[in-house]
């Protein structure tokens, strides 16, 4: 039973908490490097791995070099507009500004967060309230005597 409810108390913390982050547009503003981005684009052609992916239009991961001309991403996620997802470990695409459509940023977003702590708070105390008695927490009512 405490594994089963060790699964229960990570899964109500874990799942409110990955709602914190969310990808923001931050229109014409350079990334700092390392910033966790998306980028979407006119179609490129892109090489993840040993092959060349072709017209991709979304790629998902940190800023490697950023100025006013280009922006160079070491993508962990590209998408054609065919609609197939290509995963990578890091590979390097180029995007020039010209052909950047949008841009979005990984942030914390404070409202979600704070929702998110409030309900694990409240799910862990309904648990600890709901397992209480059948742990032995707190102390029974009445009157209690103690055997002759």
């Amino acid at each position: 039973m405490t594994r089963g409810l060790v699964r229960a108390a990570l899964l109500v913390f874990l799942i409110p908490v990955s709602a914190c982050l969310t990808y923001t547009p931050i229109g014409n503003v350079t990334p700092a490097r390392g910033a966790e981005v998306v980028a979407t684009m006119a179609p490129l052609d892109a090489r993840v791995g040993e092959i060349t992916v072709h017209r991709v239009t979304n790629v998902q991961g940190r800023v490697a070099f950023a100025d006013a001309d280009s922006l160079v991403i070491a993508g962990t996620r590209f998408t054609s507009d065919a609609g197939t997802a290509y995963q990578s470990i890091g590979d390097l695409v180029t995007i020039p500004r010209t052909q950047l459509l949008e841009l979005k940023q990984k942030r914390v977003s404070g409202w979600k967060t704070a929702i998110a702590l409030g309900a694990s708070g409240a799910a862990v105390a309904a648990i600890l309230a709901g397992i209480g008695p059948l742990s032995g927490f707190g102390g029974g009512g009445g009157d209690h005597k103690p055997p002759p």
